[in-house]
């Protein structure tokens, strides 16, 4: 996880070289303009529909993303990512902030958060990794091609999900992570697909739909089985 102080280090320097751009950017409906990019420091940044453009970054505030558009890395530190539904873009990250895909959006890299949630609603394809610290990931009928790794996080493989590793890290208190923190939740829905492997360097509690076909030894893992309609997490 010391990946997540280099996008802190990213985003400082950003600060730096972004400091005349100030306020919120709006991009217009079916603007077409894939080498350009969209940078400011306290403001939000709002996409239209059906438009296509480069990089989205900004330091305290939102980013925002219209149905059909295509932009580049999207990025916030303080602030939520959002696309609603047949977005393709290269990224998605912030720091502090929630990341939410609608339907059918499809993600080259990575997605993935410090103190926020992770949410991807049906028919996403995410090409890398999902990850967060201190979030929940919660996966909704999409396929995951790289894996999901959390922390402090709860995480929901539902509706036929399909995922490479799920892997839960031990916490390092000289991060993000206090001494007193909860069990994780694990919970792999009915018909969800677990390519890899199940990693966990910390207890978790993990829930298994009796569709979910996994080995029966796993460590640092209490396994609940659960089947038909049932939510026992």
């Amino acid at each position: 996880m010391n990946k997540y102080k280099l996008i802190i280090i990213g985003s400082l320097f950003s600060l730096t070289a972004c400091a005349g751009f100030l306020g919120s950017k709006s991009v217009e409906d079916g603007t077409n303009a894939p080498n350009k990019d969209y940078d400011t420091v306290n403001g939000s940044i709002k996409v239209g529909h059906n438009a296509n453009v480069g990089d989205l970054s900004t330091v305290n505030g939102s980013v925002r993303v219209s149905s059909d558009s295509q932009v580049g890395d999207a990025s916030t530190v303080n602030g939520s990512v959002t696309f609603a539904e047949n977005v393709k873009a290269e990224s998605a990250e912030t720091v502090n902030g929630s990341i939410k895909l609608g339907d059918n959006c499809d993600i080259e890299e990575n997605v993935e958060t410090v103190n926020g949630s992770i949410t991807t609603n049906s028919g996403c394809i995410i090409h890398e990794n999902v990850e967060t610290v201190n979030g929940s990931i919660k996966v909704y009928h999409s396929e995951i091609k790289g894996d999901i790794e959390t922390v402090n996080g709860n995480i929901y493989l539902l509706q036929s999900s399909t995922v490479d590793d799920i892997i839960v890290h031990k916490p390092n208190k000289g991060w993000f992570s206090s001494s007193k923190t909860k069990t994780p939740k694990i919970v792999l829905g009915k018909n969800s697909e677990i390519k890899g492997d199940l990693e966990f360097e910390r207890e978790v509690k993990l829930y298994v739909h009796d569709s979910v076909e996994i080995d029966d030894d796993i460590e640092n893992a209490d396994i609940i089985n659960y089947s038909g309609e049932e939510k026992p997490y």
